[in-house]
């Protein structure tokens, strides 16, 4: 009696009202095993428009009708969450969602809100050189603010003059000698190609200072391996025929394998 008399509670249903698609549909396994292996917990370590922009890049790899397009994302984006971002959906409203927009929208005013927005800006804005800092070293990391503060707005002639003010003074005076005169006076798009070209230079010729010593680095030892062999066949020809050297000859070679040791050294 008292089985028959409990009250089951219902199963909410899900945030997201379904768009209606033909019965023969079929989501291809491949994307979806591709979100899982991309999946947003959330966090603030985590960019969620990142996470919006691989998502909707493995989805147009795919290619679907219109409607049906739009059915497939609000499919599978929850595939897309877990931990953190998988309870925020996971109470949101029943039925809320009725879009792809209204769902993106959703989720970027969660895990992007003004107020982080509004605090990446001002870090922006009072950007300043590192001690120790390098010119293209801090360059690359006002860049790197700017990409995480989505929609932030900021004019070229804006982000260069952030960037100039917020060297020290040493820098600067290198920067205006450097392009032969005061630098804010070049225009933004001008600004903009040095500091990248000094960029793409030292990772140049950082990348080529690696390349050419792992390429000394295999030649030596090449050349090493060589050596030893040559050692190992005379030492077998003198255990097979019994040869006798003299001693300058042996002493010879000990001077020859102790320089060898040296310059491996």
């Amino acid at each position: 009696m008292w089985e028959s008399a409990k009250t089951v509670a219902p199963t909410p249903n899900s945030a997201i009202i379904q768009l209606d698609v033909d019965d023969n549909f079929v989501i291809n396994s491949t994307p979806l095993n591709m979100i899982w292996e991309n999946k947003f917990d959330g966090y603030l370590r985590t960019d969620p428009h990142d996470h919006i922009r691989e998502f909707l890049t493995i989805c147009d790899m795919f290619k679907y009708g219109k409607t049906q397009s739009e059915a497939v994302k609000l499919l599978i984006f929850p595939f897309s969450l877990y931990d953190k971002a998988k309870t925020w959906f996971n109470e949101l409203n029943e039925e809320s969602i009725t879009s792809w927009e209204q769902m993106r929208r959703a989720f970027i005013n969660r895990f992007f809100p003004p107020s982080l927005f509004n605090r990446l800006l001002l870090e922006i804005i009072n950007f300043s050189q590192l001690v120790c800092e390098s010119l293209t070293d801090a360059w690359l990391r006002l860049k790197n603010m700017l990409q995480k503060c989505h929609g932030h707005g900021l004019t070229k002639r804006a982000i260069i003059q952030i960037f100039y003010r917020g060297l020290d003074e040493p820098t600067q005076a290198i920067l205006d000698v450097t392009v032969g005169g005061i630098f804010l006076y070049k225009s933004p798009n001008q600004a903009f190609q040095f500091l990248d070209d000094k960029v793409l230079f030292k990772l140049y010729w950082s990348t080529k200072s690696q390349n050419e010593h792992h390429q000394k680095s295999i030649s030596f030892a090449d050349t090493m391996i060589d050596i030893n062999l040559d050692l190992w066949k005379n030492l077998k020809a003198m255990e097979f025929t019994n040869f006798k050297f003299k001693s300058s000859e042996l002493q010879d070679m000990r001077k020859k394998t102790m320089i060898l040791r040296g310059k491996r050294y």
